[in-house]
């Protein structure tokens, strides 16, 4: 027991639940032999340290009567230990049907969910699980099977932290008996004289992990007596050369990222400057930011956002969690809702020959003036004015928004092209282009506002009548 209670004292120790004293820990009791031994030893250490202990245990409703006698058992062993016992039944199903993920992934969707909903009702620094070295073990084979890379290598943290799939939960994690295996804490509850419950879930292949802990690995075991410590050893390997890369992506985080609306902006010009190495680990940071450490993003997924995010704007990314990566000319944007015009769209509406009008938001200033009254120290200095030759445009003249087929000759050019050929040209955010408010009359759009007049609604000489037209946001 020694060696065990030293293992999990020095974990808490690194997770700094000793100091300040008195914090308070929420501990994952399943009533396996690994939980069992956990509970035990937090208990030990608990009336070593200046620590208070609760104790949490979830129901996945799975296995009815089952489930029901192994949260009975928990609720005994805490009653006499004096443990403080908290429960819970999830529908681990219907979590399963409404985020559309596997059983096993909304089984601990929902395990983490109820712990951190303990530890935010108990005021508790964190949440300890009984993941040992033969979880470490599986979870790295099972990341190498699916192609992870050193994020995945790395196996689970000794510290950590979850967050849920919406952002709206969290929690610290703290793994104590990481260093332990699973043969140490049977034989620590058989010392004590406990008898665990035993999950039958386990012993079915139906589940991938299952399948690595009763196949898989006794078959690399054979070839290598020590396949377990070879895993760990992995692990411990690719966190040591990942937090080298994390210092690197410390070194660039705050010039290249910043939060945006609901997400995160990534400047895309410097990002595309980055060795592929610290852009793979940028965006990866980038969405645990926003879906938790926890969350995982596959080697494809990492490449299809390093892809668009060289390919130029207009490219999306769906993610988990929610999640998409946008791109515009100069942004990168990961964020949980589409991106939207900054401006609703506007549906054709005259102007008055002279005076103000207010359209959908746009404060809209029209005034006729001589060629001798233009102010050419305007031109070009403010986007959102312009001066417009009054003939050319004629009599009826209204403000509205992109439609289909859409045409526009730009200013310098000998002909006209589809406006949606002109914004791509000319740079203008996708997610912005169905907002951009058009001055338009019979012969066409004469004005793209904040970006381009008409060719042939320009000022010339032989001008003689002006239309000085000026829009502002309303404030």
């Amino acid at each position: 027991m020694s060696s065990l209670l030293t293992c999990v004292e020095r974990a808490l120790a690194q997770a700094g639940l000793f100091d300040p004293p008195d914090q308070t820990i929420v501990a994952a009791v399943s009533g396996g032999p690994d939980s069992l031994a956990l509970l035990h030893l937090l208990h030990a250490l608990s009336k070593q340290h200046p620590l208070r202990l609760h104790a949490a245990h979830l129901d996945h409703g799975l296995r009815s009567a089952e489930g029901a006698a192994d949260a009975a058992f928990v609720e005994e062993i805490c009653r006499r230990m004096g443990v403080p016992f908290h429960t819970e039944t999830a529908d681990v199903l219907g979590l399963r049907v409404s985020l559309r993920i596997s059983l096993e992934a909304a089984a601990r969707e929902a395990r983490y969910a109820f712990l951190a909903r303990v530890a935010s009702q108990t005021g508790a620094s964190a949440v300890a699980t009984g993941h040992t070295q033969d979880d470490q073990a599986e979870t790295v084979l099972l990341h190498l099977l699916r192609g992870a890379g050193l994020r995945g290598l790395r196996g689970m943290l000794p510290l950590s932290r979850w967050r849920s799939r919406d952002g709206t939960q969290q929690a610290t994690v703290v793994r104590p008996l990481l260093e332990v295996t699973r043969q140490e804490t049977e034989a620590f509850c058989q010392e004590l004289g406990l008898a665990p419950r035993r999950d039958a879930s386990n012993a079915e292949e139906r589940f991938v992990r299952n399948r690595l802990r009763l196949t898989v690995l006794p078959q690399l075991q054979q070839l290598n007596p020590s396949a377990r410590e070879a895993l760990t050893r992995l692990a411990a390997s690719a966190s040591r050369d990942l937090a080298y890369l994390y210092e690197q992506v410390d070194g660039v985080w705050h010039a290249l990222v910043a939060p945006e609306g609901n997400g995160l902006r990534i400047g895309r010009i410097p990002f595309l400057g980055l060795h592929p190495s610290l852009q793979a680990h940028l965006l990866y940071r980038a969405y645990a930011e926003l879906a938790g450490e926890a969350a995982e993003l596959t080697f494809g997924q990492i490449e299809a956002m390093m892809r668009v995010a060289a390919q130029g704007a207009g490219r999306e990314v769906t993610l988990g969690h929610g999640l998409r990566l946008f791109t515009t000319y100069q942004k990168l944007l990961l964020t949980r809702q589409p991106l939207a015009s900054p401006w609703p769209a506007v549906p054709q509406t005259p102007l008055p020959a002279s005076g103000e009008a207010c359209i959908q938001g746009w404060q809209v200033l029209v005034q006729p003036i001589s060629p001798e009254e233009v102010d050419e120290r305007l031109l070009g200095l403010d986007p959102y004015h312009a001066y417009l030759d009054a003939d050319a445009i004629g009599a009826k003249v209204w403000l509205k928004t992109r439609q289909a087929g859409d045409r526009f000759q730009a200013l310098g050019m000998k002909a006209d092209k589809r406006l949606k050929e002109f914004m791509i040209d000319a740079r203008i955010p996708r997610q912005e282009r169905a907002g951009v408010p058009l001055v338009a009359c019979e012969r066409g759009i004469a004005w793209v506002v904040g970006w381009r007049i008409a060719h042939w609604a320009r000022v010339t000489p032989e001008t003689r009548r002006v239309l000085a037209v000026t829009l502002a946001r309303e404030k």
